[in-house]
């Protein structure tokens, strides 16, 4: 079978060019071929490119260097032969570095169809490699999803106008950094085909409220950066956002329901105090995080403080990754009273931390940091230990303090995550503690979060005869069907009803209810906030088991808690 051949002969004698035809057709080629000789004619065939050039060296004011000079000006790059009648080696080498393909004299045809085969198959080759680089490159420098830019191509451009506004410093240009709050709901109700075909739409509308100079760039997930380069005012990066956040107000169609997406933007903009490219992207994600905790769809300017912040932010997370290993987390222990015969009946066990350079450190400062960085399985295990061991040595030193009891609080995370009941077993093991002894108290807020796996590892925990307790009852809306279905034996007064004892009427209503609720369920009642007397007389008078509180105690070292309980003193 014939190859076909489009071929532009540069030739002004008619019967040579009659003979290179010839020689190709005996060589397997099909060609449809035009012949020039003049150098407008040339020009006006490279507006449509042939597949193939032969050239003569020479024609009337015209050779075959002008014709490859031509052709590179065009922006071509097509295999070019020269077959001449006459040519000496130097001018060969020099048409060959200016960019001819293969050369050959006119008396040697017959290798004419070889020169041709060799050359249509190094184009081949070269346009195959020329793809890959490209697939490569868009595969290496773009989101497969959407084609949008990635990560790195997006600072590689970053950098290259960050380095141009060093040279022009009245080149401005802004980066903004934008979150879609509500994607993930998405992805993960509708699942990861609808998601991806939001995420499509989301970057077609984007892309239709920005410049064509512009860079956009889908970095990870639900995140989009922008870089608006060139800029006339630093204002018009905010109108750029405004024009976003009016996009995104408008729903998204997504199998016949309507779907809103919340856009929260930051942005920064280049001046004089940046070292490099990054630190700008670095600084818009910061105001991006800031306009996320606002709660609401808006744009937050980067200043200096929003930098601080997060500096100390990040050196809260170094230090609380290594508190654990360099032993930095306490215990204090606060008594809860028998209301019935007055003594001491126990201690709940409460965390702080003793920071190197803030000093000692209430959980709220650093338990939600502890649970993003997932570090607390690790602490709650080193509180259930902590708190067995101290109690065995109290245990040991007052045998007659009978029962004595430590509550240690968990987290929902600690209750789903791994086999708390099998770790309570082997703690209990190590320190001799008996299971009786033990409570474990989750709040009721966090047993809302799941209350079905909840539900599950508290009867693993009671099988083991281990007591639970439901903490802050009376904040988290529990439904009267799970308290039903709860193991728990204790349920937990919060103390904002009861330090309004006697001063409010509702609080006293609710604590009366709580308890006599707590009773027809078979459970017992532990108050907390006691802070008076006449708190401990209502509770008392209310039938109310236990109390905790100021008025008792407030939480101790557990130097100060071991001379609680030596002073023997009741109430």
């Amino acid at each position: 079978m014939s190859t076909n051949l489009n071929l532009l002969l540069l030739e002004d004698s008619p019967a040579d060019a009659e003979l290179m035809i010839e020689a190709l057709r005996e060589a397997g080629f099909d060609p449809t071929f035009r012949r020039v000789d003049s150098k407008d004619a040339y020009l006006r065939e490279l507006d449509r490119p042939p597949d193939f050039i032969l050239s003569d060296y020479s024609m009337p004011q015209f050779t075959a260097q002008d014709a490859l000079r031509l052709m590179k000006e065009r922006g071509l790059d097509l295999p070019f032969i020269i077959v001449s009648g006459c040519m000496g080696e130097d001018m060969a080498v020099e048409c060959m570095k200016s960019g001819a393909t293969d050369y050959l004299l006119k008396d040697r045809l017959a290798r004419l169809g070889h020169a041709v085969a060799q050359a249509l198959e190094r184009k081949r080759l070269i346009e195959e490699k020329r793809q890959a680089e490209q697939r490569l490159f868009l595969e290496t420098f773009h989101d497969s999803l959407t084609g949008l830019p990635n990560r790195a191509l997006f600072l590689d451009r970053l950098d290259r106008v960050f380095l141009q506004s060093r040279r022009q410093p009245a080149h401005l240009f802004a980066v903004l950094h934008l979150n879609l709050d509500g994607f993930k709901m998405v992805h993960g109700s509708l699942g990861p085909s609808s998601a991806d075909r939001l995420m499509i739409e989301v970057s077609q509308r984007i892309l239709r409220k920005v410049r064509s100079v512009d860079t956009v760039a889908r970095m990870e997930g639900d995140e989009f950066t922008f870089l608006l380069d060139n800029l006339k005012a630093v204002g018009n990066a905010t109108r750029v956002a405004d024009r976003l956040q009016q996009e995104f107000a408008m729903p998204f169609a997504l199998e016949g329901r309507e779907v809103f997406l919340r856009a929260c933007i930051g942005i920064t903009c280049s001046h004089a105090g940046y070292e490099n490219g990054e630190h700008l992207l670095r600084d818009a994600t910061t105001a991006m995080l800031q306009a996320k905790a606002i709660g609401r769809a808006g744009f937050v300017i980067f200043d200096k403080a929003m930098h601080q912040q997060v500096m100390a932010r990040l050196k809260m997370e170094g230090d609380l990754r290594q508190a654990l290993e360099r032993k930095e987390f306490r215990l204090v222990y606060q008594p809860i009273v028998d209301l019935r015969g007055g003594g001491i009946a126990g201690f709940e066990s409460l965390l702080r931390w003793q920071h190197p350079d803030y000093g000692l450190t209430r959980p709220d400062g650093f338990l939600d940091m502890a649970a993003e960085l997932g570090l607390m399985e690790g602490i709650g295990e080193w509180c259930l230990r902590e708190s067995c061991r101290q109690l065995t040595a109290w245990q040991a030193e007052f045998p007659r303090i009978r029962p004595l009891t430590v509550s240690v609080n968990l987290s929902v995370r600690q209750l789903t995550h791994g086999d708390l009941a099998g770790l309570v077993e082997e703690v209990l093991a190590d320190s001799g503690v008996d299971a009786a002894s033990l409570k474990i108290e989750i709040t009721e807020s966090e047993m809302m979060k799941n209350p079905e796996s909840v539900t599950g590892v508290l009867k693993q925990i009671t099988a083991r005869r281990i007591d639970t307790c439901l903490d802050d009852f009376g904040t988290g809306y529990s439904s009267l069907s799970h308290l039903q279905q709860l193991p728990i034996r204790y349920l937990k007064i919060d103390k904002s009803f009861v330090r309004r004892l006697g001063a409010d009427d509702d609080a006293l209503a609710i604590v009366k209810t709580i308890i006599a609720l707590a009773h027809q369920l078979g459970r017992q009642v532990i108050a907390e906030g006691v802070e008076t007397s006449a708190h401990l007389a209502m509770l008392r008078s209310l039938g109310c088991e236990y109390g905790q509180g100021f008025f008792f105690s407030k939480p101790l070292p557990c130097e100060d808690a071991t001379a609680f309980l030596a002073s023997g003193r009741r109430w």
